[in-house]
């Protein structure tokens, strides 16, 4: 038995092809008493949109994708969950394209995606989102697109969290827990979070009124191995940190296997802390005391921004400026890997 068609249901509800589509895609201008006809028809017939049929007709894929270049899959597992609940909720598909800041061939490519895919707007994580040329690209092509925690707020829509403010807080956090010799692990160099979160680490040491041991703040890259690295070559100096705060909850993980390794006990001879609250803080022990930053939340309301946009056309001007920027602070998640220094 075939598939009921939109025309079976213009037969059967006795009205054109036209006004069953607009019934369909919930436009205006359609008689209460003649929806409700169409609607009893769609039912009595149970009749499926063809999605292919629909992208075709509208030149659409009903696709987004998010573009991601980031080296903590903690992170990202959280991003796109948020993502795709929001897209199942509102039948739309979701691309995951992984890329290459560095790329010099980045602009092309994605013009390449868009193109091959009909995807119908982006969602663009950092760092991919500071890239100005891929930005100039696409608004040139009106190419709707949503960014994740961006450098600057003077360009498109965006959301993301406080990272300047989350690191001041975990550091003013471990100051009051009588830490002083604090070593920082500082983020991706290529990442604008790498450096909000730094900011936030000295500036909770100034309003202490106290200086940063700089021998104590040390490159990391937002990796586990990295955070491995970076603790080693902490816990190896003559006077070695009491505490430290890695940039990431994936290095402070790869902190703590360092520190083990090295019969440190934690949290009684190193405090550790990091950022986001991946779940894997939770499955090590000592469990990781972390600030709390709502990936799963952010991913969802920047899909649900991005498809709100894609559905109003009257919304699609473009949103320039901090006014259309959604910043969300974290929250301190105090847990076994950090005590008082005595």
């Amino acid at each position: 038995m075939r598939a009921a068609t939109i025309i079976d249901v213009a037969k059967h509800a006795g009205v054109s092809k036209k006004t069953v589509s607009r019934v369909i895609n919930n436009e205006a201008n359609v008689r209460k008493e003649t929806k409700e006809k169409v609607q009893a028809s769609i039912a009595a017939l149970d009749f499926k949109r063809n999605p292919l049929g629909m992208a075709l007709a509208k030149n659409r894929s009903f696709f987004i994708a998010l573009l991601s270049d980031n080296p903590s899959p903690g992170y990202l597992m959280n991003l796109q969950k948020g993502i795709l609940q929001s897209c199942t909720e509102q039948h739309m598909g979701l691309f995951l394209y992984d890329c290459s800041y560095r790329s010099t061939g980045l602009v092309t490519e994605i013009e390449d995606l868009v193109e091959n895919t009909l995807v119908d707007g982006l969602i663009l994580a950092p760092p991919i989102c500071d890239k100005i040329e891929l930005l100039e690209m696409l608004d040139a092509r009106n190419i709707k697109y949503i960014r994740i925690g961006p450098k600057d707020l003077e360009r498109g829509e965006s959301i993301g969290f406080n990272g300047m403010k989350s690191s001041y807080d975990m550091t003013n956090y471990l100051l009051k827990l009588n830490h002083r010799d604090i070593g920082f692990i500082t983020g991706h160099p290529d990442q604008e979070s790498a450096r909000r979160s730094e900011k936030g680490f000295r500036q909770a040491f100034e309003d202490a009124g106290l200086e940063v041991n700089e021998s104590l703040v040390v490159q990391g890259y937002y990796t586990y191995q990295s955070g491995i690295n970076a603790a080693n070559t902490l816990l190896n100096k003559e006077k070695r940190p009491t505490a430290i705060f890695a940039a990431n909850d994936e290095m402070a993980v790869g902190v703590l296997y360092e520190a083990q390794s090295q019969n440190l006990r934690v949290p009684d001879d190193l405090s550790i802390c990091g950022i986001d609250d991946i779940s894997i803080t939770t499955k090590v022990w000592p469990n990781i005391t972390t600030m709390r930053h709502p990936l799963l939340s952010i991913g969802y309301q920047a899909a649900s921004l991005l498809i709100d946009r894609l559905k109003d056309k009257k919304s699609m001007m473009p949103a320039m400026g901090p006014d259309h920027a959604t910043i969300i602070d974290g929250e301190l998640v105090i847990r076994d890997s950090t005590s008082k220094h005595k």
